[in-house]
């Protein structure tokens, strides 16, 4: 069953569709991102080694958190 919030469609969970959406394109991005900051690494460029390091962790919890999400919303809809 499925109703009509103030962002659009809701769930049955109550969480607006688009959420879920959202999180999807971010996992896309952050895990491009990640990747990106993995072969900088690999490839090595000197002075910017130290920021490309934290830029993978940042994205890479930012990354784990969403799969996270997505993966309970999917497992609750079972």
């Amino acid at each position: 069953m499925t109703g009509l919030g103030q962002d659009g469609g809701v769930s049955d969970s109550g969480m607006p569709r688009f959420r879920r959406i959202w999180s999807t394109i971010q996992v896309g991005v952050l895990a491009a991102a990640v990747v990106f900051c993995v072969v900088m690494l690999v490839i090595g460029q000197g002075k910017l080694d130290r920021v490309y390091a934290v830029a993978a962790v940042f994205f890479g919890l930012a990354l784990a958190g969403h799969s996270t999400y997505l993966w309970l919303l999917a497992r609750q809809r079972r």
